[in-house]
């Protein structure tokens, strides 16, 4: 009762357990925590224990048990922050991200040409972060090919690898990183704040890319079996869809030439949505090309006029890429929207203007289950789309 609101303070913080102290570790952003495990002797010795990580893990969503902890213990507090910073980068990296395209479009291509999207995901019995290509499969699917795994090293260090050969995955910003070769000794970590002025990324870029430093990474990666340039993704950052946005997100759809394609529907400032095809990066029209835009995404309720159903009716649903098989049964609709397919709205870079076959209307049909089709004016069939992920998982399926 006598002594002074310092000293309780002091004696509060000295008298709590140690699964309190990891807790409050486990609450703070990476540095705040470094910062405290400098502040006293009981949080540098918590920032030291081995249940740490369990606790960080628990916070950050990585699976991991008791009995079988998936990350190293820091064995004092400066690996301790490492391995805050190198979970906090692994959650970042969580999700969907796109392909940007090569500004050298010059130098040789790989070939197949590699697919657009990438998917980073947990693998607990690997005890790391994967990192999927993701491309349309023959059967109606999503093909998987292996690309980044990302692990934590016992210093609690981030490692990256490309099959056996060490990459670095970067952060420029929140939502966009690069993928290059590993340099022996190279600490690549670059932390853009969103905002920055585009020319703080550039020069860092082309200052890493000099004539000699170029020739050094070559010599050193160059008989490791081709290691590709450094690759850009961005964050998909809407990738499944909400009960105010039911249309966003990552979605795919077999279309009428039965091929099957992803689609990325985005909601802008102003109320109005967006939708663009990953095409096929090997065709002539390939690239991340308009499909269709709204600016009114108020939907036509039920009940429905005659000429409403009968403009979705008379349609026929693909159901295979392998066959020519159409289904005529149509499915419940619970809502409509009218868009349109006008490209020069969706991308006004275009110079030239388009023709009115290129500009018509059309109608999103959204059904009870949450998916959705859409079609236009002059055809008779109905692009039915389906889901990617869920949940933060992707469907193979």
């Amino acid at each position: 009762m006598g002594s002074s609101p310092a000293a309780a303070a002091g004696t509060a913080l000295e008298d709590l357990p140690e699964d309190a102290l990891l807790c409050i570790l486990a609450l703070l952003a990476p540095p705040d925590a470094a910062a405290a495990a400098c502040a006293c002797r009981r949080l540098a010795a918590a920032a030291s224990s081995p249940a740490l990580p369990l606790a960080l893990a628990l916070r950050l969503g990585l699976p991991a048990s008791p009995a079988r902890p998936v990350l190293p213990a820091p064995p004092s507090p400066a690996a301790a922050r490492r391995l805050l910073r190198s979970l906090h980068r692994l959650r970042r990296l969580l999700g969907l991200w796109r392909r940007l395209p090569s500004s050298g479009s010059a130098s040789p291509q790989p070939h197949p040409p590699a697919p657009s999207l990438a998917a980073f995901e947990w693998a607990p019995a690997r005890a790391a972060l994967a990192a999927s290509l993701l491309a349309p499969s023959a059967r109606g699917g999503v093909a998987r090919s292996p690309f980044v795994t990302l692990s934590i090293a016992d210093s609690g260090d981030t490692v990256a690898a490309l099959g056996d050969v060490p990459v670095c995955v970067n952060f420029v910003g929140n939502n966009h990183i690069v993928v290059e070769p590993a340099a022996a000794g190279e600490d690549d970590e670059i932390e853009v704040v969103s905002g920055s002025p585009p020319e703080e990324m550039y020069a860092h870029f082309a200052n890493r890319r000099s004539p000699g430093s170029g020739r050094r990474r070559r010599g050193k990666h160059g008989r490791r079996g081709g290691l590709m340039e450094a690759e850009h993704f961005v964050r998909i950052a809407d990738a499944e869809p909400t009960r105010a946005r039911p249309l966003q997100g990552l979605w795919k759809g077999i279309c009428e030439d039965r091929t099957l394609e992803f689609y990325l529907i985005a909601y802008d400032d102003i109320g109005g949505v967006t939708c663009r095809r990953f095409s096929d990066p090997r065709g002539q029209n390939s690239g991340y090309s308009p499909v269709f835009w709204t600016t009114d995404t108020t939907f036509l309720e039920p009940p429905f006029s005659e000429q409403e159903l009968d403009n979705y009716s008379s349609r026929y649903h693909i159901q295979g890429v392998t066959s020519n098989h159409a289904d005529a049964e149509n499915r419940v609709i619970s809502r409509i929207l009218c868009i349109n397919s006008s490209h020069d709205v969706v991308d006004p870079q275009l110079s030239t203007p388009l023709d009115d076959a290129r500009s018509v209307e059309g109608r999103i049909w959204l059904y009870e289950d949450g998916t959705f089709g859409f079609g236009f004016v002059g055809t008779n069939s109905v692009i039915d789309l389906r889901h990617v992920s869920s949940a933060g998982c992707v469907l193979d399926t």
